[in-house]
This record gives C-alpha cells, structure tokens and sequence, in this order.
C-alpha cells in the first residue's frame, strides 16, 4: 500500500513486504538526525530482505554491461575493509572494533544487490524524506533544550555534535534543493514542500555554526548550477533572492555570531601562520596535521592502529612544534580530517581507500549525470553533491569514526547507484 502510494519500488512483490521495505527506506532518512541508532536499526533489518533475495539479486545485476564500473564500485565499498585488515595483520594488532565503520560500507554492497533488483527509485526516495527529517530535526533541536545549553549559540541533538549536526544539514538541505524546480513545472505543493524543507535547512545549516560544512556550500551551488541554470525562469530568479534575503536577515536577527565565526576562521589561520595564537580552534587542526604528516613520514606504510601513535607524540620533533593542548586534543579527538584519521590508522592504503570511497561514486555519477532518464540523472546529480558535501566536510571533520555516518553514507551511495545500474540493465 505505502510502495503503491509513493511509487518507490519499481519491481513489485508481496504487498506487506514492499510495504516494510518502504517503511525502513523512508524512516532511515527522516530520523537520521532526531532518534539515536534509528538509521543502523534500519540497515540492518534492510539486510534481511538482502540476503533472502541475494540470488536473484545477484544474477539480475551482473546482467549488466557495465561490470567493470559495478566491479569498482564494489571495490570502493570495500578498500576500507581491507585497510584495516592488511594493516593489522601486519602489526599483528587486532582491534575489532575498528571495523564498526568500515563494515557498513561492506554490507552495502549487499544492500546494492538488493536496492538493484528491486529497482528502488531512490532520488524520489530522497526528496519525499528530506524536507522531512529537516522538520523532525528542527522540532527536535527545542525538544531538548539541555543539548542548546551544553552548546551555547550552536545546534545539536542529544546524540549528535554540532560539526556532525552542520555537515548533514547541508546535506539534507542540498537534497531539496536538487529536488526544486526551477521552470515550475511540478505540482505547486510539491515545489512548496521542497521550498519550505530548504528554508528549514538554512536555518539549521546557520545555527550549526560548523564553518567546514560551510566550505562545501560553494561547491554545491556549483553543482547545482552546472545542471541547473538553463532552466532557471525569471520568477524563480525573484523567488530566489527574495529568499536569501530573508535567510540573511533571519541570520543577522538569531544568529549574529555566523559572521563573526566565519570571519574569525580566517584570523584564526592568520594568528597560527604567524605563530601568535596556535591553539585556537582552526589552529589546533592545523597543529594536528602538522603532527600527523611528522608522524605518517615514520610509519608510511602501515600506519599505526586506532591509539598506536601516542607513544610517539614525545618525540623532540613534535614536542617542539606543537603544543601539548594539540597533542592532548589529537589524543582525545583525532586529527579531524577524514583522509589523514585512516592514513595514520592503516597507512598509504589507508588513505587509497578513503580517496576511493568518494572518487569512484563521484566518476559513477558524473558519468550519468547527464542522461535522458531525469529520475536517473537526479540522482546522478544528487550524488555528486553529497559526495562533495561530505568530502569537503572531511578536511575539518572525521566523517566516518561514527557507526551512523558510516551507514548513512553507504545506504545512500548504495541507493543511488543501484538506481542507475538497474535502469542500464532495463534500458
């Protein structure tokens, strides 16, 4: 009944079931951000119809003609894996609970297999749950008012940090956007629920304070536009200013420190290239990777394991260049940075399968993004943004060291590729 509603699945079978699957699709987007472990309960039971289908699903999609680009991408899923695995055996350091992350990107090639069988349409899927989870979260953030007192001025849930909170604010609020369209020829309701979702986004995306998620913002506008600016109309054109008009106004009037944070991440650097202030917020990163490059020239190779390098921080060369506030924050924290977090954990290979993780996807969409099918070319476009998103937002941030990031990435990479494999098998 839900999959005959929403039009989701495109290969049809028993009613409950595509109705359950539809569920756990839809409510894995809508409550990443509002209800703690939701979206990891969800892939996992998505497993199950996984497996069962497996055979099926397995000699449908390999029907294609593009098996080597199938074959990358599976191997994308799985470099993380190997990673770590090739490294600890090296070291002979077992650590399993380093594999938390890295086996959801594992267990989404199973999730693929499925999604492609059954031929979910997953950018619709994506714009009916975006506008949504801006709303839940949103209502959630004043909810708890306890998570704005233990971050004065910046939004967070119970369970997720403000740098987390503004990544995939951005995200959800690109969702949206990818769904508007800019010639007016969808629904009036449709165009306004996306519209409203949007507004909700920019909202949370300035009340995040998180000035990495911003530097995606840009890149994205990009994107957008790169697909997008034939079509735009005049109204729009008015809609749109008229609307980040109200954004900047709505920015000044509840949130006057977004300038004042985004001005000050460039003094930030400033005061550390001049060795003034290093252990301000940006400064402390910039000491990190300056740690993590001396540390990385010791053991290229292999890396270090999760905790492995802490010994090594009293070395002289890095005691007498940084901080001993940088060396506890990378100790406690990380080096906040995606790409150099899994080269020191698992080496040069480490840093292949990161590079991976967002460069195969990214070649996969721009490759389609352009095709005459437009649900497959949204999803195309879609992905290509929240690659970029993510990506960017990595620089600053570890994307993946948390188990529900690691999943959400996999099931959505997982979802939109299978729709444009599955639509090259049909087509």
């Amino acid at each position: 009944m839900l999959n005959k509603t929403l039009n989701l699945i495109g290969r049809s079978g028993n009613i409950l079931e595509d109705t359950f699957v539809s569920f756990l699709l839809l409510s894995s987007i809508i409550f990443f951000l509002s209800i703690q472990g939701w979206t990891n309960r969800c892939f996992f039971v998505l497993l199950i119809p996984s497996l069962f289908y497996i055979k099926k699903s397995y000699a449908y999609t390999f029907q294609s003609q593009k098996k080597s680009l199938l074959l990358l991408v599976f191997l994308s899923l799985s470099l993380p894996t190997i990673a770590i695995f090739i490294s600890q055996l090296v070291r002979q350091d077992w650590v399993f609970k380093s594999y938390d992350g890295p086996s959801r990107f594992l267990f989404s090639i199973l999730i693929f297999l499925f999604f492609t069988f059954k031929r979910i349409n997953f950018s619709h899927l994506i714009g009916l749950a975006s506008p949504l989870t801006l709303f839940f979260t949103a209502g959630t953030i004043y909810l708890h008012p306890e998570v704005l007192d233990a971050w004065p001025g910046r939004f967070a849930t119970s369970f997720v940090d403000p740098n987390t909170f503004g990544t995939y604010s951005v995200v959800f609020t690109s969702f949206c956007l990818f769904h508007i369209d800019v010639s007016f020829k969808t629904s009036k309701s449709w165009f306004f629920y996306q519209l409203m979702g949007f507004s909700v986004g920019l909202f949370l995306i300035l009340g995040s304070g998180t000035r990495g998620s911003w530097l995606s913002i840009p890149a994205i506008g990009i994107i957008w536009l790169l697909f997008n600016y034939r079509k735009i109309t005049r109204p729009f054109i008015y809609l749109a200013i008229f609307t980040l008009t109200i954004s900047c106004i709505g920015s000044a009037v509840f949130f006057p420190q977004t300038m004042e944070r985004l001005i000050s991440g460039f003094n930030e650097i400033t005061h550390w290239l001049d060795n003034s202030e290093v252990d301000s917020s940006t400064g402390l990163r910039l000491s990190i990777w300056k740690i993590s490059w001396q540390l990385f020239l010791q053991q290229p190779l292999f890396g270090y394991g999760n905790q492995g390098f802490v010994s090594y921080l009293n070395d002289p060369s890095i005691t007498l260049s940084a901080s001993s506030l940088a060396k506890q924050t990378m100790i406690c924290c990380g080096p906040h940075n995606e790409l150099i977090s899994s080269t020191l954990r698992s080496g040069l290979l480490g840093s292949f399968s990161i590079v991976s993780i967002f460069s195969i996807p990214f070649f996969l969409f721009s490759k389609n993004a352009f095709i005459n099918n437009p649900e497959v070319a949204r999803a195309s476009q879609i992905g290509l943004a929240f690659i970029a998103c993510v990506a960017i937002s990595s620089i600053s941030m570890e994307v993946f060291h948390l188990k529900y990031t690691s999943t959400f990435y996999g099931l959505i990479i997982a979802g939109l590729s299978s729709q444009i494999f599955s639509h090259k098998i049909e087509h």
